[in-house]
């Protein structure tokens, strides 16, 4: 099979190299051919390094600002509340919007240079003296590894939004017959990825072995975890996929669930990798070092199993804050939570929110609760919500000079502060980081909430860059991958330990109540915004659910009526409504694609 538009344009470049020695007869001075490439084990290396650069950067992949938590109903986008043509419903071959981050076909470009890499690298040996063979032949397997591993992992981003796609195990040339290409089936493409990676595994080092940022051992058998996760859920293997393309002919569950348990087994058995200890029971110390743990500058800590770090003097550079700080501080306030998300966290003694504040007619929040009586919502919370979400009187970084006096705490400021004296209104100040406050007012999000996690609090402003590493994935996630699995072989016993043993992590008592749903609240919030809850909620089947609620956000307003100061939280409307349709399952090959390769198979429901 053969792909067309994206390989094309890779192939381009070395045939130009080609004609240019054709020409002139001479070597290239802004560039390396082909033969010195496939000569040098460095050069190799170098070619390589640049295939790492393209994997996704956070909130910033290849131009685009917003990660998966706006199609999960994690966050909002800033920009005029503008609905995705996802959350739209009217997604389609000709109109997949420009803001689909990771979600992208564009990843066959990638796995085009990465069978150029794997059909050359055993060579390269060969260029040595014998004497030297040994050694680079060593770092080449090494690296084929590396090649291995980012060929699964680019095909692992394609599959879990496409399903089955064209497979390529070598590097496509000019000439071939692209209008024949075709699409593999879900399980061939399942097949396809889960050989990469256990042929990856074979020839990586372990993480302690290996320089920091490249692929280990325990990065490819992580990745395999989360594939046959997402292989064995309802979405793909429930018998009732429309074609062999979107899920399993024929799924043996016990047979899927049991492969998935067992390659999360795997990274466990290994043990190399732990879960950070954020220093429970102290609540305070969790919700301290939980937020710390992303605003890492390497990647060490144990649980972290692979991700990606950053330098503002080399390489890819992210501005995570200056995408999603406060516009008080003249960031650009994208990417906020909904208040939908905001009162899944729980309460400090693991109950949950609405077990003790109700929403009363006026959509204002009532405290009714005999054991919290702060009539604030955002007293008395779990940690993870204090490490994650800048909620109004968080505190959070300086103020400018010129904004001091005004918040001398830096504090994150979204309430309206209204005196009155004798019937009359004196003042009125919105908070400083809303929409219409004194600063970058069009930045303002509407929801009341900005995302803490991810973000670090020695970033000032939008003008610096940020270090801090992006996690692709971790411990916790193979404790819940191992959990989930379990469950759904019926182990309930093995299910629950591991569950409680991220709860109990996190500051918070044993689960209550039906453990399916303790599941998968936990990987809500454990895992929020880490692009992983848009797989999850389509995997699970449950994207109507999630998506037809009102998303809501919170309005505060403070007032001070003959020295009396009343505070009300409110919820209002934080989006337009969306709009679900079986087909947003599965994203729909574009229609430039189809037009190139009319024997590649459309995607259910779309035209």
């Amino acid at each position: 099979m053969r792909h067309s538009k994206y390989l094309i344009l890779i192939l381009i470049p070395a045939f130009l190299l080609i004609a240019c020695e054709d020409i002139l007869d001479q070597a290239p001075v802004d560039r390396y051919s082909d033969p010195v490439v496939w000569s040098d084990i460095q050069l190799a290396k170098s070619y390589l390094n640049a295939i790492y650069d393209r994997i996704p950067n956070g909130f910033e992949f290849r131009g685009h600002s917003y990660a998966t938590g706006v199609f999960s109903s994690e966050t909002v986008q800033t920009k005029g509340q503008q609905l995705t043509p996802f959350d739209r419903g009217d997604l389609s071959p000709d109109n997949l919007g420009d803001d689909r981050g990771q979600i992208t076909w564009d990843n066959f470009r990638e796995i085009q240079r990465l069978n150029v890499f794997l059909s050359n690298i055993d060579a390269v040996p060969d260029a040595y003296s014998e004497s030297e063979q040994e050694r680079i032949r060593t770092e080449a397997n090494v690296l084929k590894g590396e090649a291995l591993f980012l060929r699964g992992l680019f095909y692992s981003e394609i599959c879990r939004s496409y399903g089955g796609v064209p497979l390529f195990d070598a590097p496509n040339e000019l000439g071939d017959d692209f209008p024949q290409l075709g699409r593999a089936t879900f399980e061939q493409t399942m097949n396809f990825i889960v050989a990469d990676l256990d042929n990856a595994a074979q020839l990586l080092n372990l993480k302690s072995e290996t320089v920091m940022g490249r692929a280990t051992k325990e990065a490819a058998l992580a990745l395999k975890s989360r594939m046959l996760l997402f292989a064995a859920s309802d979405l793909t293997a429930d018998g009732t996929a429309a074609n062999e393309y979107v899920g399993y002919a024929s799924p043996d569950r016990t047979a899927l669930w049991t492969a998935a348990r067992d390659a999360a087994k795997a990274v466990m058995d290994l043990g190399t990798a732990e879960l950070s200890d954020f220093g429970a029971p102290d609540q305070e110390a969790v919700a301290e070092n939980y937020f710390a743990f992303f605003k890492a500058r390497d990647l060490s800590d144990k649980e972290v199993i692979w991700g990606r770090m950053y330098r503002p003097d080399a390489g890819i550079t992210i501005w995570t804050n200056r995408w999603c700080g406060p516009n008080g501080l003249n960031c650009w306030g994208n990417n906020g939570p909904y208040g939908n998300v905001v009162d899944q966290y729980e309460m400090q003694d693991g109950s949950r929110f609405f077990d003790h504040f109700t929403v009363n007619g006026n959509k204002e929040y009532i405290n009714t609760s005999s054991t919290f009586t702060s009539e604030n919502p955002y007293h008395n919370r779990e940690p993870r919500f204090y490490a994650s979400i800048l909620y109004d009187s968080a505190v959070w970084q300086p103020r400018f000079s010129d904004l001091a006096d005004l918040d001398p705490l830096g504090i994150y400021d979204r309430r309206t502060r209204i005196v009155i004296e004798n019937g009359v209104e004196v003042s009125k100040r919105f908070g400083l980081d809303s929409r219409q406050g004194p600063i970058s007012p069009q930045n303002g999000g509407f929801t009341g909430y900005l995302l803490k996690k991810t973000l670090d609090d020695a970033v000032e402003g939008a003008n610096d860059p940020n270090e801090n590493i992006v996690v692709w994935i971790r411990y916790a996630e193979i404790l819940l991958n191992y959990a989930e699995a379990s469950l759904e072989l019926g182990d309930h016993g093995t299910a629950a330990t591991y569950i409680n043993m991220i709860r109990n992590r996190a500051g918070l008592p044993d689960f209550t109540g039906d453990i399916t749903a303790a599941l998968r609240h936990e990987r809500e919030i454990e895992l929020f915004i880490e692009n992983i809850r848009w797989y999850d909620i389509r995997r699970w089947k449950i994207l109507e659910e999630v998506m037809t609620p009102e998303h809501y956000g919170m309005d505060i307003t403070e007032v001070t009526e003959n020295g009396v100061t009343t505070t009300t939280w409110k919820q209002i409307n934080a989006a337009p409504q969306k709009n679900f349709h079986e087909k947003l399952y599965w994203m729909p090959i574009e229609r430039d694609e189809l037009n190139r390769s009319p024997n590649l198979v459309q995607n259910p429901f779309y035209e």
